[in-house]
């Protein structure tokens, strides 16, 4: 009887033995990835240059901004934006026509983009509703957008060439209780590659309160059949 549970206790030490030994493997394989990610793959990564857009120009009024990860076409149309409203009398189809441009340019040059959450268009949305059409785009538009913060991104992604503005007619829109004077935009959009996207646009441009701003608060583009 005595030999049975010497049996027993030696065979339960030898379980625990080799179930330490197993787990000290474990922790030693752990050990060793954590250090392999930390001081090989974690230092390359800090070695790569991180993209950070540098500000070359803005109309601080407005509330616009260009960096030199714009296009060079965004770039050229800054220019025409900030021509327009430098004048002493503003006209408003033309400013309402640029902005409208300015926006769709912004939002569909998705190669100038850094991840998914760098939403175009943004500083060209009606305040009270930019939370709401930044949301809408990340779970569609932007979805699929890979991370570039060391621009090795090798995704294809669309970079728009040239927007016609097709129209621009003075209507009403209903800025929540409130109905408010509004400029529709009509917009034919081309890429530098064609890759499918949307190519037609109706914006919808309002007064931010008070201020000189108008900014979009409608975005319809014509679905592609």
């Amino acid at each position: 009887m005595v030999r049975v549970i010497e049996t027993e206790q030696k065979k339960k030490r030898s379980k625990i033995k080799t179930l330490f030994v197993w787990l000290l493997i474990i922790a030693l394989i752990a050990g060793a990835g954590f250090a392999l990610w930390k001081f090989v793959i974690n230092k390359e990564d800090e070695k790569k240059p991180v993209q950070v857009a540098v500000e070359l120009d803005n109309l601080k009024d407005y509330g616009y901004a260009l960096t030199d990860r714009d296009s060079k076409y965004f770039k050229s149309e800054f220019d025409v934006l900030k021509g327009i409203v430098n004048t002493e009398e503003l006209n408003m189809e033309q400013y309402t026509s640029q902005v409208a441009k300015m926006f769709v340019i912004d939002l569909y040059t998705m190669n100038s983009k850094v991840n998914k959450y760098d939403i175009g268009g943004v500083e060209y949305f009606h305040v009270n509703k930019k939370d709401m059409y930044e949301q809408k785009v990340l779970d569609t538009l932007y979805n699929s957008l890979l991370d570039n913060t060391y621009g090795d991104r090798t995704q294809e992604l669309p970079e728009v060439s040239n927007v016609e503005v097709v129209s621009n007619t003075e209507g009403t829109y209903k800025l929540g209780k409130t109905d408010v004077k509004a400029y529709i935009v009509k917009l034919n959009i081309s890429y530098v590659t064609d890759m499918g996207y949307d190519d037609e646009a109706t914006i919808t441009i309002c007064q931010e309160g008070e201020s000189v701003r108008w900014s979009v608060v409608d975005f319809q583009p014509k679905i592609k059949e």
